[in-house]
């Protein structure tokens, strides 16, 4: 009986460590990367899956960093009060250092377009502007 309980135990844990992979960012605040897919919006929104590129082995300081642009670790991330802070434009505004990077569109073409013709491991992203872009709907007449 006693055998069978342990080897029960294990099984579970097997499948709750591959079925749920493992945490993403988690610390005393409770943010986690988002699982399902994101929108950034702008004049040409984009949709993000954070899953996709932190399963690629993607770190969140690949991304995120702070006013020094040091790089973000998933503890620090975990730690934020505010995750508002993540944002592009808390940092990437009329006031940055840098005047090509101003603007949230430049700050994520520079980073996304240089990764996805590149690649990361060998393996590089979708080069279309509509893989990453949402194709706006035109409104029929009469709606």
């Amino acid at each position: 009986m006693k055998t069978i309980m342990t080897q029960s135990t294990v099984l579970l844990a097997a499948v709750l460590v591959f079925t749920m992979g493992p945490v993403k960012v988690r610390a005393e605040t409770g943010n986690v990367a988002p699982q399902e897919e994101i929108t950034i919006k702008g004049k040409k929104p984009a949709r993000f899956n954070h899953t996709t590129h932190l399963d690629l082995g993607l770190s969140c300081a690949t991304c995120h960093h702070d006013a020094d642009h040091k790089p973000r670790t998933a503890e620090d991330i975990g730690a934020l009060a505010d995750t508002a802070e993540l944002k592009c434009v808390t940092y990437h505004n009329g006031d940055f250092t840098v005047p090509k990077l101003r603007k949230a569109k430049d700050v994520f073409h520079a980073r996304c377009k240089s990764c996805h013709t590149e690649g990361y491991q060998g393996r590089k992203g979708p080069k279309k502007c509509n893989a990453c872009h949402l194709k706006k709907k035109k409104a029929y007449e009469g709606c």
